[in-house]
């Protein structure tokens, strides 16, 4: 059973490569000062950099606020709070530099050209099996890798996969950084960083598979004295 965390403090995460708040439905009924913003749709020209900002200045009105997010939305974290000067960071099952990125992240860079051609909807289409709560019993990182993907913005997804191949930086946060990942990650494996915190048997997306963990190990960071 997920308890309630009552710390006022505002809690926004955000999403791992395009994906919706769903990837958070156990943090959601844990932390009711959570906010999950949706991905705005890039405009054609904007970095990394550029975009976080943007989304630093539409954040800004929640006041000093802990930030994360899971995968590609921790490294957006780290970049948003470049501009937000949040209390904290939060990682989940994410990196905190491109040094981390896995060996097949780095061989695929030349390949970011063909990002744009990629046929989103249909490979959506194909997810819809395998994102089944009969899939998700019997395969819960597969299953939930899927449902991450099937609900995403083409235009934010092709986007966000062609900044992770041509990310080449780390960002510089002024706050405390804390870092959960699953040690049976397969997207990001976690012998290339180091986390805070290790779930044992935790895959990719540890926020839906392993929320017990994940939630306590929020609720922690909140409890500190951040402010």
């Amino acid at each position: 059973m997920l308890a309630m965390h009552g710390n006022s403090t505002p809690l926004i995460l955000f999403s791992g490569l395009a994906a919706d708040r769903e990837v958070f439905a156990p943090q959601s009924l844990a932390f009711e000062n959570l906010i999950v913003p949706s991905w705005p749709v890039p405009e054609s020209d904007d970095t990394l950099d550029s975009y976080s900002e943007r989304l630093a200045g539409e954040l800004g009105q929640f006041g000093p606020a802990v930030i994360g997010g899971a995968s590609f939305g921790g490294i957006v974290a780290l970049h948003v709070a470049k501009h937000l000067d949040p209390l904290a960071v939060i990682l989940i099952g994410s990196v905190r530099s491109s040094d981390e990125l896995p060996r097949s992240a780095k061989w695929s860079r030349r390949l970011q050209p063909l990002v744009s051609l990629l046929p989103v909807r249909l490979m959506q289409i194909a997810c819809v099996p395998i994102g089944s709560k009969m899939v998700g019993r019997w395969f819960p990182h597969l299953g939930g890798l899927a449902r991450q993907f099937r609900h995403s913005d083409p235009r934010v997804f092709k986007w966000s996969l062609s900044r992770i191949l041509d990310w080449d930086s780390t960002p510089r946060v002024d706050c405390p950084i804390f870092h959960i990942h699953g040690d049976r990650d397969l997207v990001l494996p976690i012998r290339n960083t180091h986390p805070t915190r290790a779930v044992a048997g935790g895959g990719h997306v540890i926020s839906l598979t392993h929320a017990n963990e994940v939630n306590a190990f929020i609720g922690s960071v909140l409890e500190r004295n951040l402010n």
